[in-house]
């Protein structure tokens, strides 16, 4: 019995968790990866392996995850994959903060260097002089501060820190094998159960004092992400963000136009909702949110008041313009799917004067219906006399004058309205 709980034991003690962090590194990422890795202190795991592909996201995530991985009693490794995958960005530092990186044949890491909104350390030539001065002193902050986290996690794990400079400063990016080369990272494994054989018997540094790992034929537990953990991963794409925020102006939009649909407003307060939880957790420009909800108002004025697409126009500008504007990039890349959003901005604007063309022409064409579509229409009199009688058109009776004298059976035309009274004149 006793042999049978130490098998037990044994198992329970070499099934190492695995957690897979697959796009960009924001605050749902965050609380999943660093959850998981104070789980896997609190399990006496012997290790845990965190999966890679990301472009990069938040610099504060990212310190988040960090902290976590240097501060980790368990080992940690990181591994960039499957072929073709990147540790761009913040995905540098998750992965070099990690006590073993590894990366799998085809895929490449670098490219940490801080951006700005508009995707670039420069500022723009309509800025003034004071301001591109004050943009440039914090972009020289970010810069350093940037660098100096970066040399302290290569010295921290031993690795090459002249090469993670490089990757903050000039934007440097090495494939699988020049990172081995450099030694960016410690070893490049086809597969999962490879890298676990071959990082079998390396011993590496914790808080707690060297440990070695034991991770050959070890049982993996992968790791799924809670519900809370997805919706927040969701919910801090910025592409996301801006879908929400368009569904939900045009589902307001659609309600008002035709009130007691319901379903569109519905679906545009709740998308209001989870873009206003996303807003919240991600760092966003006022200014950009402003110029959003101003595009949907002049694309809302068009419909109203058609200005032969100037409205349109000015709609699609500041749309575009609040789209880039929107989200403060916090160091590293964030922002909005370029392709999403002018496809958004531009298909809006197409809706919008489609809808307006639809409604001008309503107001062009004759009336079909209601008391102002009987003017024109022919009737026939029910009861004749001097100046009035009874008609009867399109199948009702009223009541109506006319000029002279109309035999009853005579045709007449409609000319105007007048409460429940016609006026009319003879079609003969």
């Amino acid at each position: 019995m006793l042999a049978v709980l130490l098998l037990i034991a044994s198992a329970l003690a070499t099934t190492i968790p695995v957690v897979n962090l697959t796009g960009g590194v924001n605050p749902g990422s965050a609380n999943y990866l660093v959850e998981a890795i104070h789980d896997a202190e609190a399990d006496g795991a012997p290790a845990i392996v965190i999966e890679l592909d990301t472009p990069g996201g938040l610099v504060t995530s990212a310190r988040e995850i960090v902290q976590a991985e240097l501060s980790s009693t368990v080992p940690i490794v990181v591994y960039v994959q499957p072929s073709g995958a990147r540790a761009g960005s913040a995905g540098v530092f998750l992965t070099m903060a990690g006590h073993v990186a590894a990366m799998a044949p085809g895929t490449t890491i670098g490219a940490a260097h801080p951006v700005d909104l508009f995707g670039g350390m420069g500022g723009g030539e309509e800025e003034s002089e004071e301001e591109a001065e004050s943009r440039a002193v914090m972009e020289e902050k970010i810069l350093q501060d940037t660098s100096a986290w970066a040399r302290a996690i290569a010295e921290q794990r031993g690795r090459n820190v002249e090469w993670m400079e490089l990757a903050v400063r000039e934007s440097a990016s090495v494939t699988d094998r020049e990172a081995l080369e450099l030694g960016v990272v410690d070893l490049i494994a086809p597969s999962l159960d490879e890298l676990l054989e071959q990082i079998d018997g390396m011993e590496v540094q914790t808080p707690d004092g060297p440990v070695v790992l034991h991770t050959a034929g070890a049982e993996i537990e992968r790791v799924p992400m809670s519900l809370r953990q997805t919706v927040l991963l969701y919910l801090g794409d910025p592409t996301l963000l801006f879908a929400l925020i368009a569904l939900g102006m045009l589902g307001l939009y659609t309600e008002f136009h035709n009130p007691g649909l319901v379903f569109p407003g519905a679906i545009g307060v709740l998308a209001l909702v989870g873009a206003g939880i996303g807003l919240s957790i991600l760092p966003f420009n006022a200014g950009g949110l402003i110029m959003v909800i101003l595009g949907f108002g002049m694309f809302a004025l068009e419909v109203y008041t058609p200005t032969f697409g100037g409205l349109t126009a000015a709609g699609v500008a500041a749309l575009g313009l609040g789209g880039v504007l929107l989200f403060e990039v916090d160091g590293f890349d964030l922002r909005i799917d370029p392709a999403f959003l002018i496809t958004v901005a531009v298909g809006t604007g197409l809706v919008t004067l489609a809808l307006a063309w639809l409604i001008a022409r309503d107001f062009r064409e004759k009336p079909s219906t209601g008391a102002e579509g009987l003017v024109g229409m022919r009737g026939e009199v029910l009861i004749g006399g001097d100046g009035k009688g009874r008609i009867r058109v399109h199948g009702e009776d009223w009541r109506a004058t006319w000029s002279g004298r109309l035999e009853t059976g005579a045709t007449v035309l409609v000319d105007q309205v007048d409460g429940l009274t016609l006026r009319v004149r003879s079609d003969g």
